[in-house]
């Protein structure tokens, strides 16, 4: 059967798209919650760091305390062994009260997706970014930014549907990059600890 030049070339670009799209905004996991990852797991494989973001992750937006959940996130990933951070994008105010909350560090006006106070930070720590774990909500902040520090990742679903209108902005082209990435690969990302567990010889 013949190809038509015109559609292989299609392919191929598509190809090439969707490749570039997982490469940069398709994380290692998908979680319905950070209480739903196994942190013992990810400690036998290397990880010592767990960079947590704050709203639709750890809390509803906008908290300046934490509450219960996000008490018992962070209290099962310190069991774990993993030394918890919190970075976000908030003002050095908001993101000090709240990590104060937890008493746990934190990095403010990360200014995600860029990666230079994640580096500075885990430079701090003496960690690795292959030893760190990015846990986050959206693709072009969290996502992201861990790509671009090389810094495996994994993205839960948001925790509330209140958000503000810049980051429901952002949502349509979440949906754009998964469907340019390819829906069938972002769905076996779900629950599959296979891209971050190294296997043992």
């Amino acid at each position: 059967m013949s190809i038509n030049p015109e559609t292989a070339s299609d392919s191929q670009e598509c190809s090439a798209l969707s490749r570039c799209v997982r490469s940069f905004f398709f994380p290692d996991l998908i979680v319905s919650s950070p209480l739903a990852i196994d942190y013992d797991q990810l400690v036998s494989s290397g990880f010592r760091v767990a960079l947590v973001d704050i709203d639709n992750t750890l809390a509803c937006h906008g908290s300046h305390a934490c509450d219960p959940e996000a008490a018992a996130i962070i209290e099962k990933i310190q069991d774990a062994g993993l030394v918890p951070v919190i970075v976000s994008n908030a003002g050095m105010e908001r993101a000090r009260t709240y990590a104060d909350s937890l008493q746990v560090e934190f990095i403010a006006k990360a200014k995600k997706p860029r990666t230079g106070a994640i580096c500075l930070a885990l430079e701090n720590l003496g960690c690795l970014p292959e030893h760190t774990i990015m846990i986050g909500d959206q693709l072009l902040t969290d996502v992201w930014s861990a790509r671009r520090a090389g810094i495996p990742v994994i993205l839960t679903d948001k925790r509330s549907n209140k958000e503000i209108f810049t980051v429901r902005l952002k949502r349509p082209l979440e949906w754009i990059l998964i469907r340019c990435g390819g829906k069938a690969r972002w769905q076996t990302l779900r629950e599959n600890y296979s891209r971050l567990i190294k296997k043992e010889k």
